[in-house]
């Protein structure tokens, strides 16, 4: 009995020997396999829906952007099939800049080429504090409405002489027939002399 317990003992510790380094094999092939789903697959699987998601965005911003180009250049086209004369009407009714010099002399022109003696001018761009362009002028301080982010409003203030009612309504026929866009905002009339406050608009580059 001895004999054979030992012969079998002697088997086990043979078989042991011979096959400990595939049993070690696998052992560790076992905890690297659990490892992986346990710990690693979650975070690769995380990791990949992220950059997923981040695909999808950068391929939602970059078809908006395509959008954005093809209307731009569909805008531009249609821009570069404006006659000329058209083109140079519309910057008159909302001119690309603000010039204080150059709408003190429009102004000043139309006041004057209908007959009327301009007492002051005042212009106070859109944020802005009021500027005197002429002297006697007095700081409205109306606040100046919001239209768009892309356009920019200017008010004026102006004090017209030698004026009666009569010529005060011919006066704002004028302004309304003008090129340039002008939106009245308030009209007084005392005597000789008018008060009128307006509001002109320009193209923010």
């Amino acid at each position: 009995m001895n004999d054979n317990k030992i012969a079998q003992q002697n088997s086990l510790n043979n078989f042991l020997n011979n096959y400990f380094n595939l049993f070690v094999v696998i052992f560790i092939s076992f905890l690297l396999f659990m490892s992986y789903f346990l710990i690693l697959k979650p975070k690769v699987d995380i990791t990949t829906a992220a950059i997923g998601d981040n695909i999808r965005q950068q391929q939602l911003i970059y078809q908006a952007e395509q959008s954005k180009l093809l209307s731009l250049k569909a805008t531009i086209d249609s821009y570069k099939k404006i006659d000329p004369i058209d083109s140079a009407r519309v910057n008159s009714i909302l001119p690309n800049d603000y010039s204080k010099e150059k709408l003190f002399g429009e102004l000043e022109e139309i006041i004057v080429k209908n007959g009327f003696e301009p007492s002051s001018i005042s212009l106070t761009k859109e944020g802005e504090e009021s500027k005197v362009a002429a002297a006697g002028a007095v700081n409205s301080n109306i606040l100046l409405p919001k239209v768009s982010d892309n356009v920019g409003t200017i008010n004026i203030s102006l004090s017209i002489g030698s004026i009666d009612y009569a010529n005060l309504k011919n006066f704002l026929g004028v302004l309304e027939n003008n090129l340039r866009l002008f939106d009245v905002t308030s009209v007084s009339l005392g005597g000789r002399s008018a008060t009128l406050q307006l509001v002109t608009y320009y193209y923010k580059k």
